[in-house]
């Protein structure tokens, strides 16, 4: 009888250690899947913003450098013109680009969707450049636009934090 119980117990402990070392096996797939997909919503991402500021580095730049322009004391009134006409142009275009604009990523659902949604930021962003040099190119009040900005800068923060990846100056890369 002893000699059962003793038996027993060792087929009831192999069998336990046994599915324990399954069900180990399997969390290390499930780790491994999720590291997987961490990477991949990652890279996509690194990509989506390096096709966005492809597609609108050519319409924030004007804008920038118009800005540059206004700073500078040496500017000639001629030159703030052609700078202020070059980002009136670059402000117009942009918004009609953000209007239509479909973003092409692999990025999944939510950060997608959050994705697409800043670049409503950003759109509002270009209008009001556009109002602020319809009415002074001399002397835009640009706070609006800014505040715009700072939206479309802050909503990419929450995408790129969620990814764990640093958060780009927005700004800077669109220059």
């Amino acid at each position: 009888m002893y000699l059962f119980a003793s038996m027993a117990i060792a087929v009831i402990f192999a069998t336990g250690c046994a599915s324990a070392d399954s069900e180990s096996k399997a969390d290390n797939g499930t780790d491994k899947t999720e590291k997987t997909e961490t990477t991949d919503t990652k890279k996509e991402l690194l990509q989506t913003q390096m096709d966005f500021t492809a597609d609108f580095s050519t319409y924030y730049g004007p804008i920038a450098a118009y800005q540059a322009a206004a700073a500078d004391e040496a500017t000639t009134e001629d030159e703030l013109n052609t700078a202020a006409e070059s980002a009136k142009k670059a402000a117009d275009e942009g918004a009609a680009k953000l209007a239509d604009y479909k973003l092409e990523s692999n990025l999944p659902g939510e950060q997608k969707e959050a994705y697409t949604k800043s670049l409503d930021s950003l759109k509002s962003y270009f209008e009001e450049i556009s109002k602020s040099l319809d009415a002074s190119a001399a002397e835009p009040n640009f706070d609006a636009a800014q505040k715009h900005f700072d939206t479309f800068q802050s909503e990419l923060e929450g995408i790129y934090k969620e990814a764990d990846l640093n958060v780009p100056d927005m700004a800077q890369a669109l220059s």
